[in-house]
């Protein structure tokens, strides 16, 4: 597994990374029978990311090896970013046992933990910013801008999934109109550098028709629909799957 794990990392990771940001935003204080179950589906998607991501080196062991031997340049945008992970990850689990323990856990740690998941989010697009020779990778308005907007996007979407944040009220539609507002943007500069490198830009439009466009269209005709919970999980499927097809093949031109 190459870049295949990479993709799988920063669309589970980022996903659950903005979904843990969001929370934060909308619910102050966890309530109802299963106040749990926000941060467990985020630890565990975020798990199954960095799992993914250490066989981009083959295995954990030879990644902490790495560490120890001192080969590793921790000035990199790949090593921050791995860093942030595991610092988000750690406070997660950390938010995760309270919860179980108390059915809630102190707001200045979900604070903290949403600010590193925000730094987490922006290192998992700017570490490609650094790679030379992909000018599609270097193009850091689009990948930046894609990657951020893109992880918020589907953090929301999975919070609206979970009951943890309802779109159908304004605040949380506003929001999403936001991101998916700025995913577009991101995406149509993602065409933009496809297309100048000669590249076939018909995933990145499918990506944006799917995931912001969809999305937007969907949440705003929420008040001619009764049930709140397909509304949902129709969102939050059509930002997943846009978001993974431009990803992708954002990750397929290094081919190139």
């Amino acid at each position: 597994m190459g870049l295949e794990s990479l993709f799988l990392f920063t669309l589970l990771g980022g996903m659950a990374a903005g979904a843990y940001a969001f929370e934060t935003c909308f619910q102050r204080t966890r309530t109802g029978e299963r106040p749990w179950l926000v941060p467990l589906v985020i630890v565990v998607l975020f798990a199954v990311g960095m799992i993914a991501a250490s066989t981009h080196v083959q295995s954990i062991p030879r990644a902490l090896a790495s560490v120890s031997a001192g080969t590793v340049n921790f000035g990199s945008g790949m090593v921050k970013e791995v860093a942030a992970s595991g610092i988000f990850f750690v406070l997660v689990i950390v938010d995760l046992i309270i919860t179980l323990a108390k059915k809630n856990s102190p707001f200045a740690l979900r604070v903290v933990a949403a600010v590193v998941a925000v730094v987490c989010m922006v290192l998992m697009a700017t570490a490609y910013v650094d790679v030379y020779g992909n000018a599609v990778w270097s193009n850091a308005p689009a990948t930046v801008l894609s990657f951020f907007a893109g992880d918020l996007a589907m953090g929301l979407g999975l919070c609206a999934v979970l009951g943890s944040v309802d779109v159908t009220k304004k605040p949380a539609l506003y929001a999403l109109l936001i991101v998916d507002a700025a995913l577009a943007i991101g995406l149509a500069l993602e065409v933009a550098a496809f297309g100048g490198q000669g590249a076939s830009p018909v995933t990145q439009v499918v990506g944006l028709v799917v995931a912001p466009v969809a999305s937007a269209a969907l949440a705003l005709a929420a008040s001619k629909l009764e049930n709140k919970k397909m509304l949902a999980i129709a969102m939050c499927a059509l930002l997943v799957i846009g978001v993974a097809i431009a990803r992708y093949a954002f990750y397929a031109t290094c081919a190139m």
